[in-house]
């Protein structure tokens, strides 16, 4: 029977026995060696190389929606869109046919011979007029105007050369080589081919002025619409 002792006195209890306990196996221990376990804790978790660790990333980024590229014809909506805001609306391709049509009907031309030489002049448009006389502004008031004036006037309306269109003829059909042609050619030729052109001017001028107090009064009746 159990004891118990102390200065202040004695005393004895009923012990009871002991009572073994079993624990169950579950399955799931680790029956790795003490030793063996330790050396994996030391060794660290496994490591990725680089392109493993890209392609773990991607998996978890969502999935980007396809980019799909513009057609010419989207790209030409949104053009006219933006030109339509800005007040600067292009001309459709018919209506664009349609002016170069009434440009060929309308245009004149004239062959010039000069020591056997073919030289032929066409008139101006509106637009090719303007920039000439734009270019010549500069000089207003100086000796340089009339020569500026011719120069800027034949690089725009010669359109052959000895036989040779101008653009085959420079090798260029960029506005700046045919008025460094125009600089470098005789005095006495340009004076020639400017003549003419002041004659092509004028049979144009006079093919489409009105003639008669008729036409005169036809025109002022439509102004008035």
């Amino acid at each position: 029977m159990p004891k118990f002792d102390s200065p202040i006195g004695s005393k004895q209890f009923q012990g009871q026995p002991m009572r073994d306990i079993s624990v169950p196996d579950e399955g799931g221990y680790d029956q790795q060696p003490m030793s063996q376990r330790r050396h994996t804790r030391e060794q660290g978790p496994p490591v990725f190389d680089e392109a493993s660790m890209r392609e773990f990333q991607a998996q978890l980024q969502p999935p980007s929606p396809p980019v799909r590229e513009m057609t010419n014809v989207e790209m030409d909506m949104i053009a006219a869109k933006k030109a339509k805001r800005e007040g600067k609306e292009r001309l459709s391709d018919g209506a664009r046919r349609r002016i170069e049509i009434l440009v060929g009907m309308t245009r004149l031309s004239k062959d010039v011979e000069i020591d056997g030489q073919l030289y032929r002049l066409q008139t101006l448009k509106s637009k090719e007029l303007r920039e000439a006389l734009v270019a010549t502004s500069e000089f207003d008031g100086s000796i340089q105007l009339v020569f500026e004036t011719r120069k800027q006037l034949l690089a725009r309306s010669l359109i052959l050369v000895a036989g040779v269109e101008i653009a085959q003829f420079l090798n260029s059909d960029e506005l700046q080589a045919k008025l460094d042609f125009i600089e470098e050619v005789d005095h006495s030729l340009l004076l020639r081919l400017y003549n003419e052109y002041v004659l092509l001017a004028n049979e144009a001028q006079e093919k489409y002025a009105l003639k008669t107090v008729a036409e005169v009064k036809e025109v002022a009746e439509d102004l008035k619409k």
